[in-house]
């Protein structure tokens, strides 16, 4: 292992330490630096195809967020890990704990969705909504026209179109207001440790 990581002035025995503390060793036990590599690999290659996954699932589910991301993390990491001062550990912290944010705000804005973009047509489609609605907009359409007509087409006025890319607007709609409120909240709370 290289003498510093960037940006710090980390020995290889404290990046040990911390990764044992990570990773919940008990006392005594101490990791192999081999198997560390390895590990290391593995959540490199983990991290990286996530990062793929995740931003570009987030372009097109909230295409005009100012949320971005800096860099892809593979590029990130690998300057990181190769000593380059232009990527400190506290950067690197920062750009990991966003994407972990991201995942799981979109991860629980999927389970919502659905929740979401069903509660607003039933608000807005209800029946005593559009019983209400009709009412009061009873002269519109003459006096002849029965309560029940009147209903209909303003359930129909409600309704709108519906075809695939309105419906697939509003869920994705849906997930991304449910995730960017779980991330402003996650962002007063500041990055977790």
């Amino acid at each position: 292992m290289p003498a510093e990581t960037s940006g710090s002035t980390s020995q290889p025995a404290d990046a040990a330490k911390r990764l044992e503390q990570a990773l919940g060793l008990p006392p005594g036990e101490h990791v192999d630096a081999a198997s560390a590599y390895e590990l290391a690999a593995m959540l490199a290659e983990l991290a990286a195809s996530l990062d793929q996954v995740v931003w570009s699932t987030w372009k097109i589910v909230s295409p005009n967020s100012p949320l971005k991301r800096h860099a892809p993390a593979k590029v990130a990491m690998a300057k990181f890990a190769s000593g380059d001062p232009g990527v400190t550990r506290e950067q690197l912290r920062q750009d990991i704990d966003r994407l972990r944010q991201l995942t799981a705000a979109l991860t629980a804005s999927v389970g919502q969705a659905g929740r979401v973009y069903a509660q607003k047509h039933l608000d807005k489609l209800a029946p005593q909504e559009v019983e209400k609605l009709a009412k009061m907009s009873a002269g519109a359409g003459g006096v002849l026209v029965g309560h029940e007509v009147r209903c209909w087409r303003k359930y129909v006025e409600l309704a709108g179109p519906q075809d695939a890319q309105a419906i697939e607007r509003e869920l994705l709609g849906a997930m991304s207001g449910y995730a960017e409120s779980l991330l402003k909240g996650l962002s007063k709370e500041g990055p977790t440790k």
